[in-house]
C-alpha cells in the first residue's frame, strides 16, 4: 500500500442502519460544513461541487443516490475502495451505516483536500491518482470494489477493469452503479434537447464481456432507475413539482423497473462480479 492522506472518524458509530430521515439530516450538515469549507479554501473543484449541488438542491436527487447505495449495501464490507471516490460522499454513507466494521479507502485525480470534511467523517483513506489506469495497491489489497458513476469517464475502461482485478484479493468482489444503458431514453431526451449526456454508454451483455475480458464472474446485473431524478436544464417550478410527487414517483419507479421490455429503457446498469477464487476460472 502506498502511503495515503490518513483520517479517521470523529466518533465510533454504532452498526445501527439509522433511519432514511436521520441519514438525510446528517448529509445535509455535512454538505453544509463542505459549503463553508470551500468557501475559505484555496483547493476548489468547481465541477465536484457543481454535481454535490444539484444533488443536495432536490431531495428527490439525493433520495435516488441513497437507494443507489441500497443496493450495493449486501456487497460492502472488509476492505473496500471506493474507485473514482471524488468527494467520498459514497464513503460517508457507508460510514453511517456499518460504522468501524469498514476499512474505507478511496482513490481519484483531484486535489482531496477539497473535500476535508467529507473525508474528516467517513475516516476514508484518499490516493490521488496520476496515472489514466493503474492503480497505486498492492496485489489482492482489498475485498470490495465498487464504481458508481466512474467507468463510463476514464479513458481506457478494459485497462482500467484488469487493475481493479488485480489489487482485488480471490474471492472479491467489484460493485458497478450508476453505468449508463446504450438503451436509456432518459440519455436519448437528453441528446434531442442539447443537453449533457454521456460520450459512452453500455449494455448489460457488452459489460458482461469486459468483466469476464478482465477475469471476472458475474453474479448479477440488472437495469434500473427508470424515472429521472435531476431535471437539469428544467425550470424551478417544474422541479418543484416533481419534488413533491416524490413518494409517487418513486412507486411508479419500482414498478417500471420489474417490466420486462420496458426497462430495457431505463437509465442504468448495476452489475455485481467476483474475482474467482481459483484464478484459472476468470480465465476468458
Amino acid at each position: 500500500m502506498p502511503a495515503v492522506t490518513t483520517s479517521t472518524p470523529r466518533r465510533a458509530r454504532p452498526h445501527r442502519q439509522p433511519a432514511r430521515a436521520e441519514e438525510l439530516a446528517v448529509l445535509k450538515r455535512l454538505w453544509a460544513e463542505q459549503l463553508a469549507f470551500a468557501e475559505s479554501s484555496e483547493v476548489r473543484d468547481e465541477e465536484g461541487l457543481a454535481y454535490l449541488a444539484a444533488h443536495f438542491g432536490m431531495e428527490i436527487t439525493l433520495e435516488r443516490h441513497l437507494r443507489v447505495l441500497d443496493a450495493l449495501m449486501p456487497w460492502i464490507g472488509g476492505r473496500v475502495l471506493e474507485w473514482g471516490c471524488r468527494h467520498g460522499l459514497d464513503a460517508c454513507v457507508y460510514r453511517l451505516r456499518l460504522g468501524g466494521s469498514v476499512e474505507l479507502y478511496g482513490c481519484d485525480v483531484c486535489d482531496g483536500n477539497a473535500y476535508r470534511p467529507f473525508f474528516a467523517f467517513s475516516g476514508m483513506l484518499y490516493t490521488r491518482l496520476d496515472h489514466p489506469w493503474r492503480l497505486p495497491y498492492d496485489d489482492a489489497a482489498f475485498d470490495v470494489a465498487t464504481s458508481n458513476g466512474v467507468l463510463e469517464h476514464v479513458p481506457e475502461d478494459r485497462a482500467s477493469l484488469g487493475e481493479i482485478h488485480r489489487v482485488l484479493r480471490p474471492g472479491g468482489t467489484l460493485a458497478i452503479t450508476c453505468l449508463p444503458n446504450r438503451f436509456s431514453y432518459t440519455e436519448a431526451m437528453q441528446r434531442l434537447r442539447g443537453g449533457t449526456a454521456h460520450e459512452r454508454l453500455y449494455t448489460l451483455r457488452g459489460t458482461r464481456r469486459l468483466l469476464r475480458a478482465a477475469g471476472f464472474e458475474v453474479i448479477t446485473a440488472r437495469r434500473f432507475l427508470m424515472l429521472p431524478t435531476m431535471l437539469n436544464g428544467f425550470p424551478d417550478r417544474v422541479k418543484a413539482a416533481y419534488q413533491r410527487a416524490g413518494r409517487l414517483v418513486w412507486a411508479a419507479n419500482d414498478i417500471l423497473e420489474r417490466v420486462p421490455l420496458l426497462n430495457w429503457a431505463a437509465s442504468n446498469l448495476l452489475l455485481i462480479a467476483r474475482k474467482p477464487a481459483d484464478p484459472a476460472r476468470g480465465q476468458p
